[in-house]
């Protein structure tokens, strides 16, 4: 076996160096050595881009390895940390609105999609970040895939305009893919996948329909806890929100192996201010639907 360099083996380096120059963020989403993701600040140095064609695998011993599945080329990660909610620092603003499910036994979800369009861009732009998305969670609530639309700078890159990305995050860790721009009223489907799962080990796929390559994750606890989420930081005034009054995210379909689950979405508004807030339009696991206001 190669002896490793920072927990990763001699073969990988290079890699990695690629992965960390597709990854420097923006001056107005850093502090200090932290980056934003849709999972709030987190340290640059664990902020990883996912290469095409690669998946990732929670490996037996816990840490995350991204492969190539037809070379077997791999760069291997550190077991995650854990971080507690709410010691991130930096937290302006966050999850101000969303509407949620959590599935508390039968089968697991297969599938899990969510329409919407890509709104108008906020008047004023004063390097604020929005991030709109469909996601699922494990019940420890340690980790989150989700397809996400953001406009403004992260982690991922970005600026004044809109663009899409599958994320993966898990305790201190972040996967994502490449950022694709996307114009404005353009549709957008955010798909989550069941692949498979054996013993307690499940592995999914993220992906906007037709566009770049799904980010597949392997190993990991069944995902439970259903999101329609608005995230925003450094918005300061009601003209950094889109120049929309709501965006409808509608056909959302939850499935498992018995058809529709007869869900009911369950609504949270952290932040009110512009009149911000999420309603529920039509409950249930087949074309669903929510309105979230700017």
């Amino acid at each position: 076996m190669l002896p490793s360099v920072f927990g990763y083996r001699l073969s990988t380096a290079i890699i990695l160096l690629s992965l960390s120059t597709g990854l420097i963020a923006q001056p107005n989403v850093q502090h200090g050595t932290k980056v934003l993701t849709p999972f709030g600040y987190r340290d640059s140095a664990n902020v990883h881009r996912v290469l095409p064609d690669y998946e990732l695998s929670i490996m037996e011993d816990g840490h995350i390895r991204m492969q190539n599945p037809r070379t077997g080329d791999h760069v291997d990660f550190d077991e995650p940390e854990s971080v507690p909610q709410g010691t991130e620092p930096f937290t302006d603003n966050g999850w101000v609105t969303y509407a949620s499910w959590l599935k508390r036994g039968g089968s697991p979800i297969s599938y899990f999609d969510t329409t919407w369009s890509v709104p108008a861009p906020p008047s004023t732009y004063n390097g604020q970040t929005i991030f709109q998305f469909n996601s699922i969670e494990p019940r420890n609530g340690n980790a989150i895939l989700q397809p996400v639309l953001q406009y403004g700078p992260s982690a991922a890159g970005g600026g004044e305009y809109w663009a899409i990305a599958c994320w993966y995050l898990k305790g201190n860790k972040t996967f994502v893919t490449q950022l694709h721009y996307v114009p404005t009223n353009q549709s957008l489907i955010g798909i989550i996948k069941l692949l498979s799962h054996k013993g307690g080990k499940f592995s999914y796929s993220c992906q906007f329909s037709g566009v770049g390559s799904p980010l597949v994750v392997h190993g990991s606890p069944e995902l439970v806890w259903f999101t329609e989420t608005l995230e925003v930081y450094g918005v300061n005034q009601c003209t950094d929100f889109p120049n929309t009054t709501k965006s409808l995210m509608y056909d959302i379909n939850v499935q498992d192996r018995n058809g529709h689950p007869p869900l009911a979405w369950t609504v949270t508004n952290a932040a009110t201010a512009c009149g911000v807030q999420t309603t529920v339009a039509i409950n249930g696991g087949y074309t669903g639907a929510v309105y979230i206001y700017y």
